[in-house]
């Protein structure tokens, strides 16, 4: 069994799973249609409590998501981003690409977010930005905006919860220090 170098915890690899860490393992990849098991997910590896705790809280996020899968790695991208979080930031950034997101976009999501288009995206990308760098900052008036560019109460939530959702990512890949997957890094590669 190897080790992240970055923390000494152990690497759990597909070949050297058992039982429970197995059966996670393969819906994991199932699930996302992935030929592989996440790097992130093979540290939880290690305790298959923590692993199943971890896969129920994304799974959960997963099936119970109504926004459109662009939008929600456009509001991941860009959080990932800026928060700095190397691993999140290259696993979003693949999603974007695939999703179709052009070069433009993903600039323009952290670096320029006054030139996204349409202005309800820019509206959402912000707002998921004030919730994570200041929530008890957020007002009325911010809640408001959304509405008034057709963003349903339900969507609101969904839009709080995902940015939220993506703060606890960003922390757990920041401490559990894992490389980026090698295929992620390689069709990045090719994409860009």
């Amino acid at each position: 069994m190897t080790q992240a170098p970055a923390t000494g915890l152990p690497i759990v690899e597909e070949s050297e799973a058992a039982g429970t860490v197995t059966a996670v393992y393969e819906e994991i990849k199932r699930y996302n249609q992935l030929p592989y098991v996440p790097n992130i997910v093979k540290i939880f590896g290690a305790s298959p409590d923590m692993l199943t705790v971890f896969w129920t809280k994304w799974r959960t996020m997963l099936t119970h998501r109504t926004l459109p899968d662009a939008l929600v790695a456009m509001i991941s991208y860009t959080i990932a981003t800026h928060n700095e979080c190397a691993y999140c930031s290259a696993l979003n950034e693949l999603s974007c690409r695939t999703l179709g997101i052009d070069e433009e976009m993903l600039d323009n999501l952290v670096k320029d977010l006054g030139h996204v288009s349409p202005l309800r995206i820019r509206a959402i990308i912000n707002f998921s930005l004030r919730v994570v760098a200041n929530p008890k900052g957020l007002t009325r008036a911010d809640y408001d905006q959304l509405r008034d560019l057709g963003v349903t109460d339900e969507e609101i939530l969904e839009i709080v919860l995902t940015a939220a959702f993506c703060v606890y990512l960003d922390v757990l890949a920041d401490t559990l220090k894992p490389e980026v997957d090698t295929s992620v890094a390689e069709a990045l590669h090719q994409l860009r």
